[in-house]
């Protein structure tokens, strides 16, 4: 008999701090477009490594938000920027 667990949304508490990783080729347009869509909300945006051929470089992105609104809209934002390949 297999059992099917029911996934479930983890419970967040708002407002937090939230991280994402995010992944590009350079560093200053990933760091222009955290400026640009992050503006003035409280963040901090840290190097974190380069790829093993070092065409991708990763950022750690911590902000502070204060809904999932907010969240999903700074998830959507940094993905669709042209700097940035891939949001972790």
């Amino acid at each position: 008999m297999v059992r099917k667990e029911k996934k479930t949304k983890p419970e967040i508490s708002y407002p937090c701090e939230w991280h994402y990783t995010l992944i590009g080729r350079e560093k200053t347009l990933i760091q222009e477009a955290v400026t640009e869509i992050i503006n003035e909300s409280p963040h901090s945006l840290s190097f974190s490594k380069t790829s093993r051929t070092g065409k991708y470089i990763s950022f750690n992105l911590e902000v502070f938000v204060g809904s999932e609104e907010i969240r999903d809209y700074y998830f959507r934002k940094l993905q669709s920027h042209s700097a940035i390949r891939m949001v972790l």
